[in-house]
């Protein structure tokens, strides 16, 4: 049985993968991580020692299905950290009305589910401190009027984090990541680039590296619940 493990959900790629290699290159803590679709990505991932779950979470049994295999290998986690994410344009939500029972799901229910069914896991951390993290998104507190469903999902998600972190005080810390501009899609063109560059005061595409620094940051601070964390380049300045 894995002691003080780290669950991370949607690990198998991106921000989640980087989440992954981090913690394994700190060998503290054994990693659990979730992912929906086999690729060599995954298969480093568990050669280097994490425990992959394949999950498609917009499956019913899914939720029962994670919660299941981690129970049977894990005896305590030291954080549990919400980074599964599904992003659509509310053109896309208006093609396929599902996008939006997706979003909702992966975003709120998933999150709320997996808090409730594993709180057990993480009392029965030895740590001082333990910690939930959701990834939500630095565009909740404006406006949006083509993502209006996926900002609403990760509100909803912002908030989730933040009752959880009354009802679980102090025993368990719950903070919230709120991303900007983190890294680019390969397919994304120039003039694209150039334009989200614009949005930020400092201008630049950091990479997944600032996630970590911020995770970092929530895990080792003692006095740190029920807030979110920006992370976006001055974004809010423009």
């Amino acid at each position: 049985m894995l002691k003080e493990a780290i669950l991370i959900t949607g690990g198998g790629r991106r921000i989640g993968r980087h989440l992954v290699e981090q913690f394994l290159e700190q060998a503290t803590h054994p990693v659990v991580f979730t992912y929906r679709t086999p690729r060599p990505e995954v298969e480093t991932l568990q050669a280097r020692g994490a425990v992959g779950i394949q999950v498609d979470f917009n499956q019913v049994d899914a939720v029962e299905r994670v919660v299941s295999a981690v129970q049977s290998q894990v005896s305590s986690l030291r954080a549990l950290i919400h980074n599964a994410s599904v992003w659509s344009d509310d053109q896309t939500v208006a093609r396929n009305p599902h996008c939006l029972t997706d979003m909702t799901r992966l975003h709120i229910e998933v999150p709320y589910r997996l808090n409730v069914a594993l709180h057990e896991l993480l009392l029965a951390s030895q740590s001082p401190m333990k910690d939930v993290i959701a990834l939500t998104d630095a565009s909740v507190d404006g406006a949006n009027g083509d993502y209006a469903a996926y900002l609403a999902s990760k509100a909803g998600l912002q908030n989730l984090s933040k009752n959880f972190a009354k009802k679980w005080a102090p025993q368990i810390k719950v903070n919230n990541i709120a991303p900007g501009l983190i890294l680019f899609h390969p397919e994304d063109d120039e003039a694209y680039r150039k334009r989200r560059l614009q949005q930020s005061a400092l201008a630049i595409e950091p990479g997944e590296a600032v996630i970590w620094q911020a995770v970092q940051y929530l895990m080792e601070s003692s006095y740190t619940t029920g807030i979110t964390l920006p992370v976006e380049g001055g974004r809010h300045l423009m």
